[in-house]
């Protein structure tokens, strides 16, 4: 045919070279063809006898050597491919690595366009490692595949040899058991209490790891263990599986020292598991029938606190409990609407400083989910102690604002929330903390955007009695100090500008995506010196709670490592400093808790109150009598506050509850009423959840959901199941589709689970999206996984 238009993209430069690299064109010719290569429909590389067509690295007798230099998208290159990864979900690697945290997979896929690109963890002792990487999250991993790219490490300076490359079904290689975790499971051990100690082994192998155990075990002077029958033998691990030993620890006097743990088997580690753990002296306090009064402590800065209420059932706290168990709370796996846990955390906040808290709010065209916490803290005995405010986390769909909207979100709030004692005010004004104002302005676009929102709210306010509304405009990038981010803020009636947690580096990260917190605490001043210098409007400054978002993520995640509670007292020091020089003496705390995210300071194992202290030690007056004592639940008798673990159900028909399944989002209430799950949708995008703890996808090609919707909005709407793995989160690509029935009568919906490639493996949780619209009556009698569809 007749070609009328070429075009010609460039490469988008890394971030840091943006505005900086320039491409130059010299020619563009149009030349007969050549004789092209024919591309490869090969599988699998071995590296040891040569490079197979691969470029970019230098052979050697072990396999490819690759140096990382300071080109971000340096990698090892197949030749061209014309290879199907339909069956083909893994990447199996075997390779050396010297430096760094990631590594990365580039390839170029015959249905989608551009590069694509996964990151995966690496371990970077200069050992060979198996190193099976799931690809199957991304829907880009499909069709043929064209061209294959490994960066070894990101990091510059990195050395690595790879050895083999697979594309294969399952993982692959010999068992490869690491450990995750070592140590006390719980934040608070004192004298003479049963202390389980925990080791979270992975196997990340492909082979089955059949022997593990046991064989020795150190402990410091003056520690005992429980030894109940078997503990020395760890089930089976299949690839991937994750399984924990515990045993229990006691001491008869405070210590201080390290557990040595020798393992066995085949794929582990003869290097001993070395784990420190402290014992404390008990506190000698008399049991309580209740939270013990908290003793506020004086202060002459007002500090706050981010709060993300996502903690009301148990599905939401298993990723954290398998993945980051070292950030388990004081209270334990709590459920967080339970009044009696608010006050344990008013308690300690005030006993630590902080007068506020921005409390992320959830309303949607109407809808409201992840109330628990409001509704709890509106029971609490101490509420008087507190002020709260709203985050309204407003990151809505498309076309959910509207001047109708407002009022009805504005009129709620006045209704239940301005004329409560306990709600913080600024300037004698109910403060509201907007996320998107980029939203609002989409949304109300050519209708006077977030500015004519903003007036109706103010307008409503003052006729109800009110000064007005202290808005907050949350500002992106977080990080950013250009007056020009803030001034459109100020023209759109917005009162402040804050961000939700500082996560910047200062521009001296090698990698922005896995740097030091020791980055984060050092830019901070600078940082708040900058915005605080762009001026037109107050600010909010916010101190980092850190981030590291693997319990969700996975190889996925932007992780900040190396947070410690001395690197937090530097960040305290420099923000008080920075206070003091410029009289912005009202402050807030990056989130308390948002432990699958990584940003937390809510006493935990980790730190335990570290952080608390070092905000109280840095911002508050010492009393004459000395501070407030750390008092755990444990010490007056209290609690446990924990949800129950989650059984090993393959049906669940809900006769005596839940049965471990609960609200994610747009659900404002999860009931069971005559044997049955009940709700009511509060948005277009609803969804509950379960975590899982042994189920096989080889063993139940099917799933069946006897359900009943009162309508339906859309002849083909459908109900929708996602699952995720211990490798691959939630993605659309691993869900199941089915088409709804609303008459409100109960139907069989079976759902062919093993038509999608991505059902495999061990199956760690559910979420379950029962319909896609806001105020459907749902009832869900049964959820069973079957073998035939029946």
């Amino acid at each position: 045919g007749k070609i009328i238009l070429l075009r010609l993209d460039f490469a988008k430069p890394a971030a840091a070279d943006a505005g900086k690299k320039t491409f130059a064109v010299d020619y563009v010719r149009i030349v007969e063809p050549v004789e092209a290569t024919t591309p490869q429909t090969e599988s699998a590389w071995d590296f040891t006898p040569g490079a197979e067509g691969w470029t970019g690295g230098e052979v050697t007798a072990a396999g490819l050597g690759f140096a990382m230099g300071d080109d971000p998208q340096a990698a090892v290159l197949s030749p061209p491919l014309q290879t199907p990864v339909a069956d083909r979900a893994w990447l199996s690697v075997q390779m050396t690595v010297d430096r760094g945290s990631t590594g990365m997979v580039r390839w170029v896929s015959a249905e989608r366009s551009g590069v694509q690109a996964q990151e995966f963890t690496v371990i970077p002792d200069g050992k060979r490692h198996a190193y099976n990487i799931d690809l199957s999250p991304s829907s880009a991993w499909t069709g043929d595949l064209l061209l294959l790219g490994l960066t070894p490490s990101t990091t510059p300076g990195a050395k690595a040899t790879v050895h083999s490359l697979a594309l294969s079904e399952d993982p692959l290689g010999p068992p490869e058991v690491t450990v995750s975790y070592a140590g006390l499971e719980n934040a608070i051990n004192r004298v003479g209490w049963k202390c389980p100690f925990i080791i979270n082994l992975t196997n990340r192998g492909g082979d089955t790891a059949t022997d593990v155990t046991i064989v020795d075990l150190r402990l410091p002077p003056g520690v005992k263990a429980e030894e109940t029958a078997g503990w020395r033998s760890l089930p089976e691990l299949e690839a991937f599986d994750f399984v924990t030993a515990r045993f229990s620890l006691s001491a008869d006097r405070p210590v201080r020292g390290e557990v040595v743990v020798t393992l066995a088997g085949t794929g582990v580690s003869a290097e001993p598991v070395r784990a420190e753990i402290e014992i404390t002296p008990g506190l000698g306090l008399p049991k309580a029938d209740y939270v013990p009064e908290p003793r506020p402590v004086e202060s002459d800065y007002e500090i706050g606190a981010l709060y993300f209420p996502g903690w009301d059932h148990m599905a939401k706290w298993d990723p954290i409990r398998r993945i980051g168990p070292e950030r388990k709370p004081v209270l334990g796996w709590y459920d967080e609407g339970n009044p009696e846990c608010v006050d344990w955390q008013i308690k300690w906040a005030v006993e630590h400083g902080m007068k506020f808290f921005l409390v992320d709010w959830y309303w949607s065209a109407g809808g409201r989910h992840l109330e628990h916490w409001v509704k709890g803290f509106q029971q609490a005995r101490y509420k008087r102690y507190l002020k709260w405010c709203m985050m309204w986390a407003n990151h809505n769909a498309p076309n959910t604002h509207s001047e109708a909207d407002q009022r009805a979100v504005t009129q709620y709030w006045l209704d239940n929330y301005f004329g409560t004692p306990e709600y913080y005010r600024i300037d004698d004004m109910p403060v509201v903390m907007i996320w998107s104002v980029g939203n609002m302005d989409n949304d109300m676009a050519g209708q006077g955007g977030a500015k004519r929102l903003l007036d109706i709210s103010q307008e409503m306010a003052k006729a109800a009695g009110y000064k007005g509304i202290y808005f907050i405009a949350m500002k992106w990038p977080e990080a950013g100090t250009d007056p020009e981010i803030i001034r459109p803020l100020a023209e759109k009636g917005f009162a402040m500008t804050s961000i939700y947690h500082y996560m910047d580096h200062g521009g001296k990260a090698e990698d922005p995506r896995h740097f030091p917190f020791k980055l984060c605490a050092e830019s901070t001043y600078p940082w708040l010196k900058a915005w605080h210098d762009a001026g037109i409007l107050p600010m909010l400054p916010n101190l980092a709670t850190g981030w590291d978002s693997r319990p969700w993520h996975g190889d996925r995640a932007q992780v900040i490592y190396g947070r410690t509670v001395d690197l937090f007292r530097d960040l305290c020091r420099d923000a008080k400093r920075f206070a003091d020089e410029t009289g912005v003496t009202r402050m807030t705390l990056a989130p308390l808790n948002e432990w699958g995210e990584g940003s937390y300071a809510e006493p935990n194992k980790e730190f335990g109150f570290g952080m608390y202290d070092t905000v109280r030690e840095t911002f508050c007056r010492k009393p004459a009598g000395g501070w407030p004592p750390n008092i755990a639940p444990q010490d007056v008798g209290l609690g446990p506050y924990d949800f129950p673990l989650p059984e090993n159900r393959f049906t669940w028909d809900f006769a005596n509850g839940q049965q471990g399944w609960g609200p994610m989002m747009g659900l404002p209430g999860v009931t069971v009423e005559n044997g049955a799950l009940t709700f009511e949708t509060a948005s277009p995008d609803p969804a509950i959840t379960c975590g899982l703890q042994d189920l096989r996808a080889s063993k139940y090609p099917y799933i069946i959901i006897r359900m009943k919707i009162d309508a339906t909005t859309a002849e083909n709407e459908m109900g929708q199941l996602f699952w995720t793995t211990a490798t691959a989160g939630t993605s659309e690509a691993a869900s199941a589709k089915w088409r709804l029935i609303g008459d409100g009568e109960y139907h069989d919906y079976v759902v062919p689970l093993a038509e999608n490639s991505r059902w495999r493996g061990r199956i760690t949780t559910f979420r379950l999206d029962p319909c896609s619209h806001t105020g459907a009556k749902v009832a869900i009698e049964e959820i069973r996984m079957s073998a035939d569809g029946k």
